[in-house]
């Protein structure tokens, strides 16, 4: 086996933790010695120990370390945080080589491990092209930008419907595409929905039926003050964003913007260090974004079952389904077809 199958078993084991490390990064670790690999970890979950610490944990005999090449899919980290630092603790080790396939974007972290390694005499090779991107959009974009990683959600009906009439809650997903969704959402740090759909469907916005050790922000906008003397602003991991000056004095959760468009509610979330946000509604929301073109991706469940021509359109209008971006994938779940596009950054 070459590098590039050691990288990819190192890029498979990262993809195993799924949502659970929230707002850390999922890596992978891979360690190898005269072409036989003697551990392959990834950091399981928010607070655990890391990718390559967890490989090193596997190997019963430390001995073989010695000489040894660790492939990991994002740079070692050098600080102390929730764990000690992973390149200081690999000195230790012998290792001869190490392959990284990704510079952290994360400052306390930009090539301070690689230097830290290189100059302890280990050999450090960056990966041609960069992998840990693909698995951490969100991670790699927030540390890029600043700003969150936006994908809007909908489910819609065949002919573009995601209510029967105004004001009124629809039912047109099944069990099995609501935990597909529900999966999606534990990926996130925040939901976003409008205060219509606060007000009319009333959501806890909670993650079900998939188990996760955190609960995304539920964030509510609502520019006039509508909810005003509601429960939402008494739940708990709430966030409201207002217009609303007045409104915004009456609760610790309501916070006020002198203007409310898709960008400062990002660079508001942005400053809380929310990485991961979902759009989930209702359509003007989804409209404003689009037409701000503040999202990354758009994650459409399509049903095969037909709403009133009265009913609410997916985005708003017609015109604002045009240009999203490209079809990246396309799954069926449950005679309901997944479609995810990826917009074009400028």
């Amino acid at each position: 086996m070459q590098d590039y199958e050691y990288m990819q078993l190192a890029v498979d084991a990262a993809q195993q933790a799924q949502w659970r490390p929230w707002k850390n990064p999922r890596v992978g670790a891979v360690i190898v010695k005269d072409d036989h690999i003697l551990a392959v970890g990834y950091h399981h979950q928010y607070g655990d120990v890391h990718a390559e610490i967890d490989a090193y944990q596997q190997v019963a005999d430390k001995q073989q370390l010695v000489g040894a090449t660790i492939y990991v899919t994002l740079e070692p980290c050098a600080h102390t945080g929730k764990q000690p630092s992973c390149a200081t603790q690999m000195l230790a080790w012998g290792l001869q080589r190490v392959v990284v396939g990704q510079i952290d974007p994360n400052p306390l972290v930009t090539k301070h491990g690689v230097e830290r390694l290189r100059a302890a005499g280990v050999q450090v090779d960056i990966w041609p092209i960069p992998v840990s991107e693909a698995i951490n959009p969100a991670f790699h974009y927030f540390f890029t930008h600043q700003l969150p990683y936006v994908t809007l959600k909908v489910a819609q009906s065949l002919n573009g419907k995601i209510t029967a009439a105004s004001n009124e809650a629809t039912k047109i997903t099944s069990a099995v595409v609501d935990e597909d969704s529900h999966t999606l959402r534990a990926y996130q740090q925040a939901i976003i929905i409008g205060s219509t759909t606060a007000l009319v469907d009333q959501p806890s916005l909670a993650v079900r039926h998939v188990h996760t050790q955190h609960q995304p922000l539920r964030v509510i906008i609502d520019r006039r003050g509508r909810l005003v003397n509601s429960a939402a602003v008494t739940q708990d991991n709430t966030l409201i964003i207002t217009e609303n000056a007045d409104f915004a004095t009456q609760a610790e959760q309501v916070s006020y913007l002198k203007v409310v468009t898709p960008q400062t509610i990002l660079h508001l979330l942005g400053q809380r260090g929310i990485q991961a946000v979902l759009v989930e509604g209702g359509s003007e929301l989804h409209a404003a974004f689009v037409q701000a073109h503040a999202y990354q991706e758009i994650i459409v469940y399509q049903t095969t079952g037909l709403l009133p021509n009265t009913g609410v359109s997916s985005f708003g209008t017609a015109d604002s389904m045009t240009d999203l971006g490209k079809i990246k994938n396309v799954k069926v779940i449950d005679n309901t077809l997944k479609v995810t596009i990826k917009r074009e950054e400028a």
